[in-house]
């Protein structure tokens, strides 16, 4: 465990502890789930705009295949039918249900399972085994007409039925105890029931409006669990209707797919299969990159993205799809953090430009508001930075609110090493303004337990992530529930007006108004500051430049069916 840092650091001496945490230390580019908080149960996911009537004409897959809006690389060429993707991350799977949102699982989920729809990165529903849906006039149902002569790899026929059978899921004695099935039913809370009103048409059902329903099913993969005591699939692979299908996994080596050949994308996938390996060292993926030995892999230390964008024969990728972001936990429980100036102060205080710079490799992008992408409806652009770098006003806020002498403790993780860097960066700053700031690296376990804990053990701030700020804001405040106003929020922040907000933008319909309605919202949390934004993490894949035609979900996820290897 590293001990406390100075209050001052020479350039020299950052700079060299900035390569040397990078080069050796995962930085966990690929873990888009937030931390887990243990009162933040997973609740409703959601999209900005309420779900098309039917599934408008543009949004479906040309020749029945994912849409290029999120595509890594542009269309280049006529694709080539064959060969064999070589892709690699470091870790191990352990859990190969989409349903459970394994940070080391995300890459196969597209692969291998197949959803009623599946969102882009601008936020566009996009047909997959659903061909067009329909809201009720009522904005009570939600209707999902299913494509014709649908297969799960097995070969057994997909019905509606289904999708039946997996919303029981949530409700088996045995199933519901799975953590992934726990996630769905927090996220399934809006719908009343789920039926199966003919062979190829699924119905959602409401008790009040659900306008982001899309944003709900765009998790709902269709899984079968024929062994209820095995909902990872981790004692017999996994049966699904994607691109690919499983067909063989060592542990702690390698994960084998191949094309499936009954795909409802007639031609698709291109790729004859996916080798996906599983490195046990992060350091050794670019090497293998470089070797030839690998085409595609997600980069886990900020300090190799530099280097593989110069070369010529790399695609380097740098995705915000899923929403991750940096920031700062506030515990406004504790004095004089629970006056807005004090946090607001040391929002100012932060020198995020400069930290994007050195501590995240110019890869993230500094931000005040959580909202930072368009594809979110409380998306506001003169909230982005509405706080920028200035210790003047930082320093006058904080004698208005009569503070002076200040000292605190802040602890990063080594999981993250931008969180130790950047701090280190703040430190010298807040020393100017007369705070001294402590940075005490801790190990996983201890940062858990700081940042799960109401009191943040007495700490005033501790460094943190959340994601999907770029779902719908309806599943973002149900979710990432440190940003909400009530008593879910553990942290002592309180706000009315926000939490008045936030029950009205879960169930207006009109989305003008939502979007009226969470840029208010959005409005009172830059105000506010009960929780302080730092910078992007988004999800980085290095890939040679053979590889073409790769989609991104909104998860931040790969979608490989369009995907080819060019000579």
């Amino acid at each position: 465990m590293a001990g406390p840092e100075s209050a001052r650091m020479s350039k020299r001496r950052f700079l060299g502890l900035a390569m040397v945490m990078t080069a050796g230390t995962a930085v966990v580019a690929c873990s888009q789930a937030t931390p887990a908080r243990p009162t933040a149960a997973p609740t409703a996911p959601a999209k900005p705009t309420v779900a098309p009537t039917t599934a408008p004409a543009a949004a479906t897959r040309p020749a029945a295949a994912p849409t290029a809006a999120a595509s890594a690389a542009a269309s280049s060429g006529t694709p080539i039918k064959g060969g064999t993707l070589n892709y690699a991350e470091a870790g191990d799977f352990n859990d190969f249900n989409p349903w459970g949102f394994g940070a080391v699982n995300f890459e196969m989920y597209d692969q291998v399972f197949s959803r009623l729809l599946w969102k882009d990165g601008k936020g566009q529903a996009n047909p997959d085994l659903g061909e067009s849906w329909e809201m009720a006039s009522d904005n009570h149902s939600f209707t999902v007409k299913l494509r014709q002569n649908l297969t799960w790899h097995d070969g057994k026929p997909v019905t509606a039925n289904d999708f039946v059978t997996m919303y029981g899921y949530l409700k088996d004695p045995v199933i519901s105890k799975y953590t992934g099935a726990q996630k769905i039913a927090g996220l399934f809370g809006p719908i009343s029931d789920v039926k199966a009103v003919a062979d190829h048409t699924v119905q959602f059902v409401f008790d009040k409006p659900v306008p982001y329903i899309t944003d709900i099913l765009d998790y709902f993969f269709l899984i079968r669990i024929d062994d209820k005591n095995d909902p990872k699939f981790l004692k017999t692979l996994p049966i699904g209707t994607g691109p690919y299908k499983m067909i063989q996994w060592v542990p702690n080596q390698f994960a084998k797919f191949e094309r499936f050949a009954n795909y409802y994308a007639s031609g698709l996938p291109y790729l004859d299969g996916i080798m996906f390996k599983r490195l046990g060292q992060a350091e050794t993926l670019v090497p293998n990159l470089r070797s030839g030995s690998l085409q595609d892999v997600l980069i886990s230390s900020l300090s190799d993205v530099a280097p593989l964008q110069a070369d010529p024969t790399y695609s380097v990728v740098a995705n915000e799809n899923s929403g991750s972001i940096f920031n700062l936990l506030v515990n406004s429980h504790k004095p004089p953090f629970d006056k807005k100036e004090v946090r607001k102060a040391f929002s100012y205080s932060l020198n995020r430009e400069g930290m994007v710079k050195s501590a995240f490799f110019g890869v993230s992008k500094p931000i005040t508001s959580p909202f930072y992408s368009p594809s979110s409806i409380a998306y506001d652009e003169k909230l982005l930075m509405a706080h920028p770098f200035d210790l003047d006003k930082a320093k006058s806020l904080l004698s208005q609110a009569g503070v002076s002498n200040l000292e605190i403790e802040i602890h990063p993780t080594p999981a993250w090493p931008q969180m130790k860097l950047f701090c280190l960066i703040w430190q010298e700053d807040l020393a100017k303004i007369g705070v001294k700031m402590t940075v005490q690296e801790v190990e996983s376990a201890q940062f858990y337990d700081i940042g799960g804990d109401g009191n943040l053990k007495g700490f005033y701030l501790h460094p943190w992530l959340n994601a999907r700020t770029t779902r719908d804001p309806a599943v973002f405040f149900a979710t990432q529930t440190n940003y909400r106003g009530n008593n879910l929020n553990i942290f002592g922040y309180r706000n009315a007006d926000l939490e008045k907000l936030v029950a009205q933008g879960a169930v207006e319909a009109d989305p003008a108004k939502r979007q009226q309605i969470y840029q208010q919202a959005n409005q009172i949390l830059v105000d506010d500051c009960p929780v302080i934004q730092v910078a992007t993490n988004p999800r980085i894949w290095a890939s040679t430049r053979t590889l073409k035609d790769v989609d991104i979900d909104l998860n931040g996820n790969l979608f490989l069916a369009r995907a080819w290897l060019a000579k």
